[in-house]
């Protein structure tokens, strides 16, 4: 039998989360940015009750989290590579999908890093199958960026709190035909975006036709050790008219403003509104990608 024991992860284990999830993207990357502010604000969205801890005696060997959603289920686990080829990872896949099934779900979804093989083996083994894939983009500004040509008819502005509720609900709007968005009320939805500590309206641009917002973007100050372009949104009506270009040129001058040179964002690999290309015409580069597995419960 297994010695492995599954534990809720305290607000105390954060330094042991930290070690797990970094010296696995040292092992598969490299590389690692990521830091305990990071795993404090990913934990702003999780439930002290949907994290976890694998333990093996008094060495933590593994982390996970849960999330239920209207759609399905999610999990996401961390194996500590000095514990590769010990099972860890099925425990862990194993656990956490069924205190999801527990709840009711009867689809989970998982992902792993594209350049780590042995998870996408293991999840295939465990009945998963793959779904999709994202990329995580950077780019190095060498030069000031050039400024943005917005299309005619529109008029740009930094974001003021009073224009909150009408900024969501085009937010909503242009992001309802994405693949499996879910509505977010605006309480939540300002609580995670206005109401953190690095919140900057400076950055973020509110673009108009006439009184209508009709796109815009949520830029924040450092992400993943980079400045961090975390929403970039044009209503369906205003697509595929260079809002989109003028967008990412406005938040590259923005962070150069501010004195960022390194920026990324996560971008769908398969959406369908072609963002991946727009971001590669202005000189962004996959850092990493990640692959999203699903599966159905019995």
């Amino acid at each position: 039998m297994s010695s492995f024991q599954l534990r809720p992860a305290t607000d105390g284990d954060a330094d042991a989360v930290v070690d797990v999830v970094a010296a696995l993207d040292m092992a598969l990357l490299g590389s690692t940015d990521y830091s305990t502010s990071e795993l404090q604000d990913e934990w702003r969205g999780i439930a002290a009750e949907d994290r976890f801890l694998v333990e093996d005696g008094s060495a933590v060997v593994g982390y996970g989290t849960i999330e239920q959603g209207p759609q399905h289920g999610q999990a996401d686990g961390y194996v500590h590579p000095a514990h590769f080829g010990r099972g860890v990872g099925a425990f862990l896949v194993r656990e956490l999908e069924q205190r999801l099934a527990d709840r009711g779900a009867t689809r989970v979804q998982n992902a792993a890093l594209v350049v780590d093989p042995r998870a996408h083996d293991l999840l295939r083994r465990e009945g998963y199958e793959e779904i999709r894939r994202f990329w995580h983009m950077r780019i190095e500004l060498e030069d000031e960026p050039p400024a943005p040509s917005w299309p005619d008819g529109l008029t740009v502005s930094r974001f003021d709190l009073r224009d909150a509720e009408a900024f969501h609900a085009a937010y909503e709007a242009a992001f309802a035909d994405h693949w499996q968005h879910e509505p977010e009320p605006f309480e939540s939805w300002r609580d995670f975006h206005i109401g953190r500590d690095d919140f900057s309206p400076e950055l973020w641009a509110v673009v108009r036709a006439g009184d209508d917002i009709v796109a815009g973007t949520i830029l924040r100050p450092e992400r993943l050790g980079v400045a961090w372009i975390a929403r970039l949104f044009t209503r369906r009506e205003w697509r595929r008219r260079g809002v989109g270009d003028a967008l990412l040129h406005d938040a590259f001058a923005a962070f150069w403003r501010s004195g960022k040179r390194s920026i990324g964002l996560g971008v769908d690999a398969q959406s369908d509104t072609g963002a991946q290309r727009l971001y590669e015409r202005a000189g962004m580069h996959v850092h990493w990608g990640a692959v999203v597995f699903e599966k159905e419960l019995g």
